[in-house]
Formats: structure tokens, sequence, C-alpha cells
């Protein structure tokens, strides 16, 4: 008796161990899909960048020390780790009186204090008691927006509404800032303005290189950090799309904490900026790098409107532009992977074509300036699958796949278009938009709301030759999660998605054979209306509106 006793302890001891809860993974099914995702999430978890913290008198989960970075990687970090929302707080909790943030901290005998000098005191402050100095680099103009974002994701994985309430003034604060604020706010074009980057990087051009400059009397990151009213600045399509998705991620979580006429305030704010960016930076193709909203500086030596540059695929997965300008960018990189298979190894460039001689000394083809980087191939692969072009968003992840084999299961972000690793960029906010890309494109597990509440499950294993793959995507803050295992019987001509888990509402979208269409939808062995619904040249078979709980949706097609 003793002995079975022990037996069931050790046994309910082992069902609750922590070791047993659900964790976010792709299933032996996946095949090779399985090996890039496992080889992300361990470098991602086993990030240089990521470590604890105290700051502000409180322990803190850091993935990058600088914010903007942080809420690129947490977009990934949410499916693995509890604690998505200490290092962000940090933040908010020191917002200055006129919304803006900082960007970074560092401490206070970092070489970066001479910035101090330099900048206005509303970009910098000391924190002596941490012995920490925290700036604001005055060119960028993305950081209210991305606050939102990382507000965004803490609201989808955490659920709690109670404590992003507390926090809902200061997000609107920022935002407020940005555009009211005469040196981030375009009079003429009422929508944000920076000066010259590229793309949103955080550096301008010099009127000669970085020794001349000096040897003049300059100092080289007063020249290529800060603006004041005499700075010519212009319209980057990047940055208002972040605004674009900032109000309408505003919108959606006033709604959720039922405040109505917020929630309409801001999805009003959105479309407006959506309008005004749409006519403003399409050049009929993609959006243009900038417009100027001052003259560019003569020595900056770029055609801005034909040059395409990294936040194109942003754009997309922000919503910004229609179906057809999304399928327009992405077949832009598919072409300038085909015109440029001789002189570069993938198409994934930061700004395309580079900057002549360079920009701010960097040389074409390096860092920003023509590099090649992971962070564009993550999501732009998302967009493809998204946009009815799933098997570009496939070989974008077979490529991925060869440079992690090829870098013994890491994958670093930047590299030159020879196929050399580049520096300058923090490794996991590429492997961050790579991770994206496998768990909302190819798997195609998208929250529409928080804690998987309502969730769109569209799986695109069929165009990456997968026919029986089980999935589950897991949010550790909550605890919450959805599953499931899909398998194709092509010999059969059917194909069924068992789900279960959290949700309470299912979208699904079963992407189809090509050239086949559906001839009978079940939901739990009941007859479904057959709805179908055409992306591109994709076909979905769409059922809604599946409650909670265990169900298999079938579909047989001919």
């Amino acid at each position: 008796m003793k002995a079975l006793f022990i037996i069931f302890i050790f046994c309910f001891q082992l069902l609750m161990s922590p070791t047993m809860k659900a964790q976010t993974t792709f299933g032996e099914g996946a095949g090779e899909y399985q090996e890039l995702f496992n080889r992300i999430k361990e470098r991602l978890l086993d990030s240089d960048e990521s470590r604890k913290v105290t700051l502000g008198g409180k322990e803190r989960s850091q993935f990058v020390p600088w914010i903007r970075d942080n809420t690129h990687v947490v977009k990934a970090m949410k499916y693995f780790v509890s604690d998505i929302s200490s290092f962000w707080e940090l933040f908010m909790e020191r917002q200055t009186k006129e919304g803006l943030y900082y960007d970074y901290y560092m401490p206070i005998t970092a070489p970066e204090n001479h910035r101090m000098n330099l900048f206005d005191h509303r970009y910098w402050k000391i924190f002596s008691g941490e012995k920490t100095q925290m700036h604001r680099l005055p060119v960028e103009a993305d950081l209210e927006y991305l606050l939102v974002e990382g507000a965004w994701y803490i609201w989808q994985a955490e659920g709690d509404n109670e404590y992003l309430h507390r926090w809902m003034n200061n997000l609107e604060k920022g935002l407020y800032y940005s555009m009211n604020d005469p040196l981030r706010w375009s009079k003429k074009y009422q929508l944000i303005k920076r000066g010259y980057t590229l793309d949103t990087w955080d550096f301008m051009q010099l009127p000669t290189t970085r020794e001349e400059y000096t040897r003049a009397g300059g100092d080289v990151q007063d020249g290529i950090f800060n603006i004041n009213e005499n700075t010519p600045m212009g319209i980057m399509h990047g940055d208002n799309s972040g605004l674009y998705a900032a109000c309408n991620q505003l919108s959606r979580m006033y709604e959720s904490m039922n405040e109505p006429e917020k929630a309409e305030i801001w999805a009003k704010q959105a479309e407006i900026i959506r309008i005004r960016t749409n006519k403003l930076c399409w050049n009929g193709k993609f959006y243009v790098h900038f417009v100027p909203d001052d003259p560019m500086p003569s020595y900056l030596h770029m055609d801005q409107k034909n040059t395409l540059s990294l936040s194109n695929p942003y754009d997309i997965n922000r919503g910004l532009p229609t179906h057809d300008m999304a399928v327009s960018i992405i077949k832009t990189y598919q072409s300038l992977k085909e015109k440029n298979v001789l002189n570069s190894f993938a198409e994934w460039f930061g700004i395309y074509p580079p900057v002549e001689p360079h920009f701010a000394d960097y040389q074409p083809g390096s860092y920003m300036n023509g590099g090649v980087n992971t962070i564009v191939a993550g999501e732009l692969a998302k967009a493809a699958f998204q946009h009815g072009m799933e098997s570009y968003g496939v070989d974008i992840l077979n490529r991925l796949l060869d440079l992690v084999r090829k870098h013994h299961g890491d994958l670093p972000v930047a590299y030159r278009p020879d196929g050399t690793v580049d520096a300058g960029i923090p490794d996991n906010w590429g492997q961050a938009a790579v991770m994206s890309a496998l768990i909302e494109g190819l798997a195609g597990v998208v929250d529409r709301g928080q804690l998987f509440q309502s969730v769109e499950l569209s799986p695109r294993w069929l165009v990456a030759g997968k026919d029986d793959v089980k999935i589950t995507i897991h949010y550790p803050a909550s605890d919450k999660k959805v599953n499931y295992h899909y398998l194709q019987k092509k010999n059969q001509n059917r194909m069924q998605l068992t789900v279960s888990g959290d949700p309470l509402n299912y979208k699904v979208r079963l992407f189809l054979p090509v050239g086949k269409s559906p001839s009978k939808v079940t939901v739990d062995n009941k007859s479904a209306s057959i709805k179908t619904e055409k992306v591109e040249s994709s076909t979905y078979v769409v059922v809604e509106h599946i409650p909670e709980g265990e169900h298999v949706i079938m579909v047989e097609y001919k």
C-alpha cells in the first residue's frame, strides 16, 4: 500500500512539474521546419543580449538593452517566456513629461556619456542611484509607436486588462507627442517626419567622411544623431505604418477595456494615417524611401523615389497597404532575387540600391547600406504566406535553414551580399522575425485578440510538403495555448484539422492543393457550409465560428 502511495505521489508530482507544462512546439511531422524552429528557439532563449537586470528597484528581463530592439524580439519571446513586460515597464515609468521615451540605458561611465554634452537635456537623464544614464537618439522617430506595440504583445500574452489600463494614458501621451512636436510632425503632410536616415535606422549622412568631419572640428555623433529646427527632414513610410498599427492596437485594447469612444477615436485616427501615407508614399510598386518635407541635403546622393527599404515588409505586416499593394512589394523582392543572383546571395536588403560612395562611412553592401539581413527575410516570408505567395514564403524559410546549418545552429542577422557575416545588429531581432514567420506564416496561428480567445488557423504545410504535423503555440505569461493536428490524405482527396486548447472561437482556413475545389466540409462529422477564399492563385476553405473545445474539421476535395 505504501509503495502504491509513493508511486501515486511521484506520478502526481510529475504531472504537476513545470517541465510538463505546455510549450510552443513544432512536432516531428514538421521535418526540417521543426529543425529550423528548434534552432531559432534555442538561440532566442540563449541570446547574449538576454539577461536579468536590476533597474528602478526591480529585477527585469531584458532581451536587448535598447527598448526598440527589445520590442522587436518580444514578437517571438511572448511564445517562450513568462516575463515580457518588466523591461518595457521601465521605459514606461521613465517617459518624460512631454511624452517622449528614452532609447536605451547604459552605465554612467560608458564612453557614450559625452552625448549629454551634444543633445538637448530633454533627450537624456542620469540615474545616479543606479549609476546609469538613459538617452534618446534625437533623430529617432519610432519609439512612441513601438512602446504601443510592446503593450500589444503584453496584452495578447498576459491578458491583464487591469495592468495595461494603468498605462493607456501614457501610451496615448506618447503618440500625441509624435503628432505634435514640430521636430516629429510634418505640418505640410500631417505625418511623422525624421532626418534623412537609412529607413528606420538611427544615423544620418555626413557632408564628408567621418575623418574629414572630425578634422574640421565636428563631432560625428552630433552630426549623425542630432536634430534641431534646421535639420532637413522627410517622411519615411515605416514610421507612419508603425503609427497606423499603434493606433489600431490602442483601439483594440480600449475595445477590450469597454471604452468604445476611445476605441473609435483611435480606429479613425489609424484610417486617416493610412490614407495619407498610401497617397503620399506609394510609387506604384512599393513605398518610396523618403518623401522630402525639407529639401534633401546636397551631399546625400539618393534616388529616394526608387529606393526600396526594409520597412516595406513591415508595412505589409502592419496592414498599411491593400492586398494588391502588398503583392506588388513582394514581387519587387522576388525580382531582386532574380536580378541579383550573380552579385548577392539573397534579396533581403536593408536598402536597395546602396548609397554611393558611402553613407556615413558605411560602404555599399555593408550594414544597412545595401547589406542583407534576416529582419527583412522574416518579415517578407510572413507577408508572402499571408498574401497568397506561400511558395515564396517556403523558399525564404528553406534558405534561412541553409544559413542555420552553415552556422552550426546559429543564425546571424547581418550579412554582406557575398554571404559573409556583418555586424551591428542584435541577432535575436532577426531571429524573432523568422520565428514569427514560422508561427504566424507557415504554421498559420494568428491570435486575433488576446489569450488565443479568438484565433485564426491557416496551416500551410501543404506547400511545404508536410502531411502530418502537430503544433502547440503557448503563452507562458498566462499559460494559454492552442493545439492542432494537421493531417493531409492526398490519396483520399481529403484533409482534416483537429483543434483544441483555450480558444473560445476558431476561424479555420485550410489551404487546398492547386486546381482542387471542396466537395464536402464537416465539423465533428456534421455537415458545414462550403465557403472558399481566393488569395492570388491560392484557395482556402474557410470555416468560421467554431466554438471552444476540441473539434475535427474535415474537407474533402476533387
